[in-house]
């Protein structure tokens, strides 16, 4: 896969992922410091990929300086180590992935724990939560642990590439992803925040830090995504698929999505009173079992959202916990 010139000094670099959302883009900062926004997966076919990517711009692994990782997911940190002590190239991340990126199946392990003690709620059938952990088990296989020279935060400057890039934190898909804004330029590197061809999926995640609470990963990620429409930019960069050209009116799309799915749900539980998994099965009827955390991060997301709009309401005292809407 080659490198595809984006903005002056900016290439696409598009790797292989053994993931269903397909390729995944990092992108090549040309400039002091010469830097690399993410890295695909840590396998042959996406390092082959990466270095012949390199070696077509007149570069290897060894001339990167800066390695940004947008946030913690297979796709986007694997090689981030390999390349790191290629050329002694400094790695950043935001501060809630520093701890996750370094102990990769350290966190797998808190991960699956504390996916245990949530399972039972939504009404997963006990064969099928296999499924579930089986992701957690192939962090440490995808993806090399790397330690983090600097933990970023909202608002924090970095040059990377000649330019002035900002930090946005925009918890959402992943509570630890940031976005890279060039203002002047009118850019953003927008990672897997905002797709055009799919919407970015909100994943359940264990809580970082000292709160024992869990995230509300749609309220999260809808709260960040309004911040990124009120950028004025003419392109942003995207962890998959097409660059997009005109975020405001995708975003439009996504809500009209958003809110179609809430009126689903809504209407599903007006029927009868239902638990997450219920709910799942009806909205996928032809789900992949390797899709089970996403369909289940996706139907608790939206109930949030309903019990923030008090549109829906748990039974009290069942687990499996169900939902029924308010209104009849």
């Amino acid at each position: 896969m080659s490198a595809r010139t984006i903005a002056p000094d900016i290439y696409q670099i598009t790797l292989p992922t053994p993931f269903p959302v397909g390729d995944v883009h990092a992108y090549l900062l040309r400039g002091d410091p010469l830097t690399l926004v993410d890295t695909g997966v840590y396998n042959e076919a996406s390092i082959a990929a990466l270095d012949a990517a390199l070696a077509e711009l007149g570069l290897q692994a060894s001339d990167i300086e800066q390695i940004i990782l947008s946030h913690g997911h297979l796709d986007h940190v694997g090689q981030a180590r390999r390349i790191s002590e290629a050329g002694g190239a400094r790695v950043l991340a935001h501060a809630r992935a520093c701890a996750k990126v370094s102990d990769q199946a350290g966190y797998g392990r808190e991960a699956a724990a504390w996916m245990k003690t949530l399972l039972p709620a939504t009404g997963l059938p006990n064969e099928l939560k296999s499924m579930v952990f089986a992701y957690y088990a192939i962090l440490p296989r995808l993806a090399q642990d790397v330690q983090v020279e600097a933990c970023l935060e909202e608002g924090d400057e970095i040059l990377a590439g000649g330019r002035m890039w900002q930090v946005m934190f925009c918890p959402g898909h992943s509570g630890d992803l940031i976005c890279l804004h060039d203002a002047d330029a009118r850019l953003l590197i927008g990672s897997d925040h905002l797709l055009a061809h799919i919407s970015s999926n909100a994943l359940l995640e264990p809580p970082r830090g000292n709160s024992p609470a869990r995230r509300l990963p749609l309220i999260e990620y809808w709260r960040s995504l309004e911040r990124i429409e009120a950028l004025d930019i003419d392109l942003l960069l995207p962890g998959h698929g097409e660059l997009i050209d005109d975020h405001r009116s995708l975003l439009a799309e996504r809500r009209e999505q958003r809110d179609r799915r809430l009126d689903r749900i809504e209407a599903l539980t007006r029927a009868a009173p239902l638990t997450v998994w219920q709910i799942a099965e009806l909205l996928f009827p032809r789900l992949k079992q390797t899709d089970i955390l996403l369909a289940i991060s996706e139907v608790v997301g939206h109930l949030d959202w309903l019990l923030m709009e008090g549109r829906v309401e748990q039974v009290l005292g069942e687990v499996p916990h169900r939902y029924r809407a308010v209104r009849a």
